[in-house]
């Protein structure tokens, strides 16, 4: 073998190294997942509240969200109530109680007398991609990108086996 063609060998060899660096180097971008792919999208401290949960809890919790919201934003009060932890129920009913005129003091009744949603609102509430489950005993946030990109954080309370959406909305990260 001549100097010549050891010279390209070994320009062939750098270039196959180099290309290989390169295309390993790309396949790491994309592939954040948890509380970390919302990183350049927001420096809420929600991002390292508690552990990540599994890919199965986020699952779950996730459809427990998509579920509340769907309800929710059809104003299906009843369904809305059911998907609220106790804590959020017990709240309500107070507010009710004491600082209303109603009759009916249930969540059902309570959120038909006062909540009002807007046409943005309820669009809103039908786009959900949930990205992280952040948890510390028994309180926990789903985070997620809603319409548009936007990142909101879902408080949650864990009952029992299930968990239990612990606001009536969620919060804006993004």
């Amino acid at each position: 073998m001549s100097r010549k063609e050891r010279a390209r060998l070994l320009v062939v060899l750098v270039v196959a190294v180099l290309a290989a660096a390169l295309l390993g180097a790309c396949g790491d971008s994309g592939s954040t997942s948890g509380s970390d792919q919302f990183r350049d999208q927001t420096k809420s401290p929600l991002l390292d509240f508690g552990a990540e949960g599994s890919g199965s809890e986020l699952e779950e919790v996730d459809a427990t969200v998509s579920d509340f919201l769907a309800v929710h934003a059809k104003e299906d009060w009843g369904a809305t109530c059911a998907l609220l932890s106790k804590q959020m129920l017990d709240k309500l009913e107070r507010l009710a109680t004491n600082s209303t005129s109603l009759h009916d003091t249930s969540c059902p009744a309570f959120l038909d007398a006062f909540v009002v949603l807007s046409a943005q609102e309820k669009r809103e509430s039908a786009e959900i991609e949930g990205g992280s489950l952040r948890q510390q005993g028994a309180k926990g946030y789903l985070i997620y990108h809603g319409s548009e990109d936007v990142v909101y954080a879902m408080p949650l309370e864990r009952e029992g086996s299930a968990w239990k959406v612990a606001a009536l909305s969620p919060q804006r990260l993004s």
